[in-house]
This record gives structure tokens, sequence and C-alpha cells, in this order.
């Protein structure tokens, strides 16, 4: 058999750069394990390759390099096109790979620690609900904490999670003063908190930092998870998120600090395709740092972000661009080696949303002013960076 088949060249492409999200119980609509699994949807996966939509990476070149790009290159694509072409054969099963073993649901293998409310809290329908739920992490002893994986209950009212660290009990406070399952928390989460061990919106994959870098979670803390709900349906499903931590083994790493880049004070007119919105950290950074990822996030109106860093007597420096924002492919980019950021330096965003007609995305029809806020209509202007002080 003349040309490529699934068996000997398609698959090995699948291994590399799909199977991690289609597989079952993850983020993919579908598994692509088997011929079986890609054959019917031979000519979607053309159209999704050849257009560079799947595998989604939405960082442009030429702005920051980073770990783990979800990219093919032009010789995959035009194998996977052959193929298509060529009716799409399986080949000699014979040739097939070893199938990839993913040990468990966790893409990160089985968590050291799972954090979830003891008891599932079914939202309201059609409305934005935030709620917290403070979970005890049990812990005798301080914890560095090298990767994170969030597992949402249900992906299809789920928008965003965060998290916060409670070393105070004062969460446990507000929980009990309201009935069900957690409580409101619209906004923060109503508590001065003492850390984070960041975050999940859609398309986000498990968070794993590097070597000799960690969160800390401190013994006998709360972790407290911020979890926005927005249902689309009539009725809604009972969820418990549950969050995955990984220890780490570093003697004394490097602790992780997230820093946010926000604008919280703008309006984007109706019918504007490209509203310019900026953001910048308060002050210039006091310290030495190193910067080891960013995230950035906006809502169904954001289009483009730049991320950039400007040293004191120094040229701008690109940290990261989004041409092609997608609320749907969010994620924490890290930095193949991290960028010295040194003290006195500026870290500032641009973000442009398009409030038209002539966006698919816009929630309202006609378009209307739109403003910061916490719902998936209303919209934000936000970067989270991740920084280790040196």
């Amino acid at each position: 058999m003349t040309g490529p088949t699934f068996s000997k060249d398609i698959a090995p492409i699948f291994q590399q750069n799909c199977q991690s999200c289609h597989r079952p119980g993850d983020i993919a609509p579908f598994p692509l394990l088997t011929y079986a699994d890609a054959k019917p949807r031979a000519g979607m996966i053309k159209v999704m390759t050849s257009t560079k939509l799947m595998p989604p990476w939405k960082a442009v070149d030429g702005c920051g390099e980073f770990k783990d790009e979800r990219r093919l290159s032009e010789a995959q694509i035009a194998t996977i096109g052959a193929w298509v072409a060529n009716g799409a054969p399986e080949g000699n099963p014979a040739d097939m790979p070893p199938a990839l073993t993913f040990g468990s649901e966790w893409g990160l293998g089985t968590p050291d620690l799972v954090l979830a409310n003891a008891e599932a809290f079914t939202p309201p329908p059609h409305t934005d609900t935030y709620r917290c739920f403070t979970v005890p992490t049990n812990l005798t002893q301080d914890k560095w904490i090298r990767a994170v994986d969030t597992h949402p209950g249900d992906r299809g009212t789920v928008h965003h999670v965060l998290t916060f660290i409670d070393t105070t009990g004062d969460s446990v406070r507000l929980d009990e003063a309201e009935a069900g399952p957690g409580y409101t928390c619209f906004g923060g989460p109503g508590f001065n908190t003492t850390g984070t061990l960041g975050g999940w919106a859609p398309g986000q994959r498990p968070l794993e930092l590097p070597e000799n870098v960690a969160f800390q979670l401190p013994a006998a803390s709360r972790l407290v998870m911020q979890v926005h709900y927005h249902p689309h349906n009539d009725t809604t499903v009972p969820d418990r998120t549950e969050i995955g931590v990984y220890y780490s083994d570093a003697v004394s790493p490097k602790q992780m600090i997230i820093l946010p880049l926000v604008n919280q004070s703008f309006t984007i007119p109706p019918n504007d395709p490209s509203y310019r919105v900026d953001a910048a950290f308060p002050i210039p950074t006091p310290f030495a740092m190193k910067l080891w990822l960013v995230a950035p996030h906006m809502h169904l109106l954001g289009r483009k972000m730049k991320v950039e860093m400007t040293p004191r007597n120094g040229a701008a420096q690109c940290l990261i661009q989004i041409d092609d924002w997608d609320f749907n492919w969010q994620g924490s980019y890290l930095y193949q080696t991290p960028i010295d950021v040194p003290a006195g330096t500026r870290l500032s965003l641009t973000a442009h949303y398009d409030n038209s007609s002539n966006n698919p995305r816009n929630p309202n029809s006609p378009p209307k002013p739109v403003s910061w806020g916490e719902a998936t209509t209303d919209e934000m202007c936000l970067a989270f960076v991740g920084v280790t002080f040196e």
C-alpha cells in the first residue's frame, strides 16, 4: 500500500500531539486512540489540522518560548492530509505503535492529595453563580506542591475555578453562616488569603511547575475553591470539583508567587470591533525576579492580548502574544527558560475586544456596553504571571 496509513503514520502523530486530550474522561469530546475512533472523523481532522485550529495553541511565534507547545509540524499536517485524500486507510494493524498508558484519570498520575467539598453542589439554572467551598488539607506539616490538576465535576457548567489558601479558619465561619454546601463569594473569597495553588479555565491542562519551583501549602491550612458556574440549560446536575496536588521532593524550592496584571475600570462600547484596554502591575517590580509562566484571561469579546515587560531604561520585551483569543482554550504558558526580571521592571498588557455584531461569540444582540464583571457575559482584562523572588 502506498501513501500514509493510520497504523504506521497517523497513530504516532496522534499519540504525540492529540491523545493527552482525546481520550476517555478528558477534555476532548471524543477519543482518538484507535482507527475506529479516527476513520469516521478523518475529513474533520484534516480540516482542523490544516487550518491549525487543532491542536489548540494560541501563543504566536516570536514572543516567548514555551514548554509543551501543541503544534503540528508542516510535515505532520501534510501527512494527515495525504492520508485523508487517499481514503484514510488503516494499513497493517501490526504497524501500530504500543498504546500509551495513561495510568489513571489524572493526567499526571494519581495525586498525593485530592481536595474536594464533602457534599456536591447543584447550581441554579440560567444563573451565574459564584460558590466557595472550604476544604481542610489535614496536613501536619508544610508541603511544597510541584503540580496541580483540576477536575471540574460538571464541565458543562463550571466556567472557571480559583484557589485560595486559608490559614486562619475564616472560610469556615463564612461557610457556617450560609445554608447548603459552600457559601456565596462573588468577587474574592471573602477573607484575607495567604496564597494560591493557581486556577483552572476551559482548555487548561495540569499545571506542572519546573524543577525546584513549587507552591507552598501550609500545615493545618484549608484550600478554598471559588467555582464560577455558568449553566446553559433549564436543568443542572450536582457538581463536585476536585483539586489534585502533587508533592515536591525538592529540599528547599523557590516559592512560586502569582501576580495579577489587571484593569477593572473599563467599558467596551457597542459596535467597536477593536476596543483597546491596558493594564499594568501597580508599581515597578521592587525586587529582581524570575518569570516562569504567564496566563492571560478574557471572556467572549476578547480578541487579542499582548503581555510585556519593560526594564528600567530598557526597551519593551514581549512575554506572550495571542492574536486569536478563544475562551474555550485558555491555559498557563510555562517558559522553556525562566526570564530574568530586573528590579524596577514594569509589567503590562494590552488587550483588544470585538463588541460588534460581526463577532460570533458576542453574547448580546444587538451589542451593548460591556464592563468588567464576573459573569461570562461581562468582560475581564487580566493576566497572571508566576514569579520567584531572587
